[in-house]
Order: structure tokens, then C-alpha cells, then sequence
């Protein structure tokens, strides 16, 4: 195990959390994350963080800033079981000053309970995606993660359906569940003419064109190769957009070499991780997300708040639609059909976009409405 901040098992400290995930960079269950960090009340709850990487991630520096401490362990692999299980042996016998661990993975995370609760240690499982597919690695981490539905004490999920993928039916409709909504702060991706404005002209978009954006890793199920093949079919006639690609992963190579040969590589613009999001969101016209399956789809909630008309992946649960500006598509068959709702999609004026921020915070994905349920489910089922 490897300790990559300061070890406050000894310190007369607040109630601690641990939360337990693959690595905190940048993504949709590590943002949430970080939104209910930075808004609880850190003189009452204070986290810490089990990670399965052991360089330096994305929001490391700010963890520790907030006064949390984090460790590593390796990733289960499935040849190191016996290993992987020493460690959370390992971990636990010297740090169970926890009054809740909070599993944020899936296939290792029967082991790290297994553990925990031999401590007596509340345990909460979070499902933040659904994944349809059969693959052969889906396959191995349904089979690791199946465990975890009758061993945890209570169960999460950013909607009804990961849930269900998840922990099964059983727990779903058993009073140890609940849907945590993917709360963000509103506040912050409240739409702003100036801003817009200005963030235009650093990302050199002109006035006539229309920004389109995504907001995602790039992996297979955020199906990038559909949307640059729908895009590339916007090209032509009297259209005059841009692609803005924002996220990291292993398919960006992929997709950068499928731009060029699609030939719109001069109209799309891989931006990687930005921590700007809010105000990106500002400066563009569309919000596209095709995923072939999502948990909740977090970007698509901000790019909502932002005021954004949004086209969504049908993949997507009904609560993910917040405003009467997004849509929800048919099916992923067709990049015809959605080339032509980009193209036809009318740039909403910016009067118009500021009500982006109500409709979402009326929708129960107010950042303040999540920490709220943390914070009572960490201190309700806890003897502190």
C-alpha cells in the first residue's frame, strides 16, 4: 500500500468517510465526488480516499488541500485476487476510524467490503453506469461484482436503471436503496453573455459559426466514432460549425487519425481535460452526447444548466432531461438523422439560456440536495 498524503488515523479529526475508486481524475463519479467534497460541512464529515493508481491524479492536489489523505493499492487484475485481498486486509487492520466506506467500483469492491466489514464498518455500494454489453471483461466483472448485492449495507445509484444493472431488482425495490441524483452547482454554469463572449474568442470561434461540443472519455461507450461520422455529414451547403471534443482516453488517437480521414480534421478540436467546463459550455451553440449506454449522463446535466439545447443519446434515463431544450433521439443507427437535427437545431438566444440553471436545479440536481442525502445516510446509519 502505498500512502499518498498524510495518514490521519491518529488525529482527533472529524467523522471520516472513505471512498473507495479506481483513480480521481477527472470523469463523472470522481466530479460528484469533488461537488459534495467541496460543499459539505468539513468541520462534521471529512473523506478519504482508497485509489488503485499510485501516480499523481487529477484531483489529488485539491483533496489534500480540503484536508483529506489518500492511499493506494493495486488494481485487481483477476490473477492477483489473493494479492488485491491481502491488501484490503492490509489497509483495514490499521485504518477502520471510518464511520462509513463508500465503494464507488464494481468488481473488486465484494472484496473491499468483505474487509471493511469485518470491522463492523457501515458499507455503501454506488452503481454510477449501466453497461448492456456481454463482452468477455464485462462478463469477468459481472461475475467479481455479483457478490456485492447481499453484502453491503446500503446501495446507491445515479438512476433507477444502473441500479437494476447493478444490484439486480431485489435490492432496487428494497428499502436499502435509493437514487443519489449526480448533483452539481448550479451556481456555477448560471449562463453569462460576458462570459460567453470571451471564451469565444480564445477558442477563435466566430460569430456565424456554430459550436457543437462533447463532454466525455474518449472510450467506446461515449461512441465518438458515430459523432464524427455525423458531423462530418453536417459538412457542406450553408452550415458553418465546429466540433469541440473535450476528455481524455484510449480511443483519442483513433479518433483524431477518423477526423482526418473523414476530412473535417480542420473542424473538430480535441481541447482534452479542461477544469474551465462552466464556462465552455457557455461559449458553445449545441451539446451532443450519442453514448450506447450511461449510468445518468452527468455532462448532459451541466450542459443543461448551461442553457445548452441538447441532443441525447436515447441510452440516457428519462431523469436525465431537465429542460424542454433537450431531446432524447430515436436510435443510434442513423448518422444521417442526427446530422440533420445539428444542423437544424436553432442557436438559442442568450436571454433564453438563462433559465438552463432552473430547470435543472428544479429537476433535484442542485449539488446542495445531494450532500443533504450523503450527509444523512453517512450520519443516520452511523452510531458516531
Amino acid at each position: 500500500m502505498i500512502v499518498k498524503s498524510m495518514d490521519p488515523v491518529n488525529c482527533d479529526c472529524p467523522c471520516r468517510v472513505l471512498h473507495v475508486i479506481g483513480a480521481m481524475d477527472r470523469g463523472g463519479a470522481e466530479t460528484l465526488i469533488m461537488n459534495v467534497y467541496r460543499n459539505i460541512d468539513r468541520s462534521i464529515l471529512q473523506f478519504d480516499f482508497l485509489v488503485h493508481e499510485a501516480r499523481e491524479c487529477d484531483f489529488d492536489p485539491e483533496i489534500r488541500a480540503l484536508g483529506g489523505s489518500i492511499f493506494s493499492i493495486d488494481r485487481l487484475n483477476g490473477i492477483n485476487t489473493v494479492s488485491y485481498i491481502k491488501q484490503c486486509r492490509d489497509f483495514f487492520r490499521t485504518h477502520h476510524n471510518y464511520c462509513a466506506v463508500h465503494v464507488h467500483i464494481g468488481s473488486s469492491a465484494c472484496f473491499v467490503i468483505k474487509e471493511a466489514k469485518k470491522y463492523g464498518l457501515f458499507c455503501i455500494a454506488h452503481s454510477h453506469n449501466t453497461n448492456p454489453s456481454l463482452s468477455l471483461p464485462e462478463i469477468g466483472f459481472r461475475l467479481f461484482s455479483y457478490p456485492t448485492r447481499y453484502i453491503a449495507d446500503y446501495y446507491l445509484a445515479c438512476s433507477r436503471e444502473a441500479g437494476v444493472d447493478r444490484f439486480g431488482r431485489a435490492v432496487v425495490t428494497s428499502d436499502r436503496f435509493s437514487v443519489l441524483n449526480n448533483g452539481i452547482d448550479v451556481k456555477h454554469y448560471k449562463f453569462s453573455s460576458k462570459t460567453r463572449s470571451s471564451m469565444r474568442r480564445n477558442l477563435g470561434i466566430a460569430p456565424e459559426q456554430k459550436a457543437i461540443c462533447h463532454i466525455g472519455r474518449f472510450s467506446d461507450e461515449k461512441n465518438h466514432e458515430f459523432l464524427l461520422k455525423a458531423f462530418a455529414k453536417c459538412d457542406g451547403g450553408e452550415f458553418d460549425g465546429r466540433l469541440f471534443l473535450i476528455g481524455r482516453g484510449p480511443l483519442r488517437n483513433d479518433m483524431e487519425q477518423l477526423a482526418a480521414e473523414l476530412n473535417i480534421h480542420d473542424k473538430v478540436v480535441f481541447l482534452g481535460v479542461r477544469s474551465d467546463i462552466p464556462d465552455l459550455l457557455m461559449a458553445m451553440d449545441l451539446f451532443v452526447f450519442p453514448s450506447k449506454w450511461e449510468g445518468l449522463g452527468i455532462a448532459a446535466i451541466e450542459a443543461q444548466a448551461s442553457g445548452l439545447p441538447c441532443i441525447l443519446s436515447p441510452a440516457l434515463p428519462d431523469m436525465a432531461v431537465c429542460s424542454p431544450y433537450a431531446y432524447k433521439m430515436d436510435g443510434l443507427n442513423s448518422t444521417t438523422t442526427w446530422a440533420e437535427r445539428m444542423v437544424d437545431e436553432p442557436i438559442r438566444a442568450d436571454m433564453d439560456r438563462i433559465d438552463g440553471a432552473n430547470y435543472v436545479r428544479e429537476s433535484g440536481f442542485d449539488i446542495k440536495c445531494t450532500v443533504d442525502s450523503l450527509i444523512s445516510l453517512y450520519l443516520d446509519h452511523v452510531a458516531i
